[in-house]
């Protein structure tokens, strides 16, 4: 799922698949989900991993995009987190569909 959003007057593009994790844990170092899990208990991580996910998005969406601060430094200071409930409806889109994706697929094999 790829959605464009207008942040500081830019046009960025955010990528959610099914590799979205792998890379979150190539880039970033951690566990994507242990972060959205710790994040229902410790709320002033959040930003942190919501920010990382957002780049990892973006930079999924364009391989060009370089260093985590290079990305954050073109946005204004909270400019980026204006846009992170988009991003997690994206993200929540992509992971619903997943799930049905794989609801489907063993359903077929149990028939």
């Amino acid at each position: 799922m790829k959605r464009t959003i207008e942040i500081d007057g830019k046009e960025i593009t955010f990528k959610a698949t099914a590799r979205t994790p792998l890379l979150y844990k190539q880039w970033i170092g951690r566990d994507l989900f242990l972060d959205i899990q710790h994040i229902q208990t410790d709320n002033e991580s959040a930003l942190d991993v919501l920010g990382d996910l957002a780049y990892v998005m973006a930079r999924q969406a364009d391989p060009s995009i370089g260093d985590i601060d290079e990305w954050f430094d073109q946005f204004g200071m909270f400019s980026i987190y204006m846009a992170l409930p988009q991003l997690q409806d994206m993200w929540s889109a992509e992971m619903s569909s997943s799930v049905e994706a794989k609801k489907k697929a063993r359903g077929r094999k149990g028939s």
